[in-house]
């Protein structure tokens, strides 16, 4: 019995020796790799391109990374995210199973891509903030509905969190409560006259017209403007569509109420906003916003700056925005984090999105596929481990006294 224990392998020793069987292929992968798959606490799969799988922890595998050729092994050895999130882009690399557990794994990577990073800072400085953001929404938004509608809510289709109460129901029933929610927070009425910022595909604009509230509608893409329009002659709603952008929009009229559910993501420039808000809202006028949330402004990865999100797109970082908000009259009388909403959103488009794989390659191509499921099931990931947070908020322009 001794003697048996003394040759028995260790975990880690059996582990080891994967780097070891994966023969030929070894020149091109590194051993840190193993090492980190071994270390990592997720039980997974390793394919390897001859056939060959190697499993690393105890338990059954909860994901399966794919590797076909020399390019995926190349990818992987750098342990760069932007190079392997463009190997899995190109078919080199494929993931099953579940994909937010792979994920895990990302904070094992380095996320460095200088040119990108660069970038997103330089364009702003010499083409100006307003036409970065056209370019940069036009180059996410401008596309056929159709393809937002194969992960979106079919009925009330809204890219932002809906609000949930139980993990079960369905994004209709949380985007219903979230719209809700804001129609109450805003003392809304008929008649009082609303403006929505980057409304979207019409979720929130249809909800309030369907109660007696007036609509202008703010948007920087051409696809959406015009798609609203088509929806506001279908529905019999006469509402106002302008392809403005924020900062340079102007109204002779104030508004009652201001919506902007994620949008702000899109406005790092926290000042300019809140001096629009102030310029557009009524005294007493109310505006609800919400969005993705970080620590810390432009911590953004690079592989979303260059294929999801171009430009100085940013989470919304609280108390920077909060602190633009006290040097005007402006006050929050309503915060929330409901991170857990978003993560249960996000899951609900990530499985939408799966579950419509082919519709969306035929239409659209693999290319497309390939990039949102990263971006939404990665988006899920860092809700559910608190890598993001999601605030909504009920700001209020005070009468004057």
């Amino acid at each position: 019995m001794c003697v048996g224990l003394m040759f028995e392998a260790t975990k880690e020793e059996r582990q080891s020796a994967a780097f070891v069987r994966a023969g030929a292929w070894g020149k091109y992968l590194s051993r840190r790799v193993f090492d980190i798959l071994r270390n990592s606490g997720i039980p997974c799969e390793l394919a390897l391109p001859d056939g060959r799988t190697e499993r690393f922890g105890e338990a059954s595998p909860q994901f399966r990374i794919i590797l076909k050729n020399s390019d995926a092994f190349k990818a992987i050895s750098s342990l760069n995210e932007m190079r392997i999130a463009e190997s899995y882009l190109r078919g080199d690399i494929d993931l099953e199973g579940d994909l937010i557990r792979s994920f895990a794994l990302r904070n094992m990577l380095v996320d460095s891509s200088p040119l990108v990073s660069a970038w997103r800072f330089i364009e702003p400085s010499v083409f100006g903030q307003i036409r970065t953001n056209r370019r940069a929404i036009a180059s996410h938004y401008d596309v056929d509905a159709d393809f937002f509608m194969s992960f979106l809510d079919r009925k009330t289709p809204s890219y932002t969190q809906g609000v949930y109460i139980d993990d079960n129901e369905t994004l209709e029933a949380a985007t219903v409560r979230k719209f809700n929610y804001c129609f109450q927070a805003l003392n809304l009425k008929p008649g009082d006259h609303i403006l929505d910022i980057g409304p979207g595909w019409g979720a929130w604009l249809e909800y309030a017209s369907a109660r007696g509230v007036k609509c202008t509608g703010i948007t920087i893409s051409q696809e959406s403007a015009e798609y609203l329009r088509r929806k506001a002659t279908t529905l019999g709603y006469e509402w106002n569509i302008e392809l403005f952008d924020l900062l340079e929009y102007q109204s002779k009229d104030k508004f009652d109420a201001i919506v902007i559910m994620g949008v702000i993501e899109h406005l790092p420039q926290y000042a300019l906003v809140v001096d629009k808000f102030q310029a557009l809202i009524k005294p007493g006028g109310r505006i609800f916003l919400d969005g993705s949330a970080s620590e810390k402004k432009y911590d953004v990865a690079k592989f979303l700056v260059k294929y999801i999100y171009p430009g100085n797109h940013s989470y919304m970082v609280l108390h920077d925005f909060i602190k633009a908000l006290t040097n005007t009259p402006l006050r929050v009388v309503e915060l929330y984090n409901d991170r857990h909403s978003y993560f249960l959103t996000a899951r609900q488009w990530a499985r939408n999105l799966d579950n419509n794989y082919a519709f969306i390659r035929d239409k659209f191509g693999e290319d497309v596929y390939r990039r949102f499921r990263l971006y939404l099931w990665g988006t899920a990931y860092q809700f559910q481990s608190g890598g993001l947070d999601c605030y909504r908020m009920v700001i209020v322009h005070p009468l004057q006294a």
